[in-house]
């Protein structure tokens, strides 16, 4: 699959999720590097991470409001 295949394929995936405030797709990496970004991500008290079901490894990341 080349490059602009691919990155129209990624973005109408990422058009059916709500609309985050970041997107970190990992590719091919190891989990641990996937945890540890996703747990430094979530010691910041602005910040929330969840996992996406596409195929490679990709966190969705949202600005809390803790007021």
């Amino acid at each position: 699959m080349n490059k602009n295949k691919t990155d129209e394929t990624a973005a109408q995936q990422y058009d059916s999720y709500l609309d985050p405030d970041a997107i970190v797709h990992f590719g091919d990496t190891s989990e641990a590097l996937v945890e540890l970004v996703e747990e430094t991500l979530e010691t910041s008290e602005n910040l929330s991470t969840s996992r996406d079901p596409l195929p490679e490894t990709t966190l969705l990341v949202e600005e809390v409001d803790n007021e």
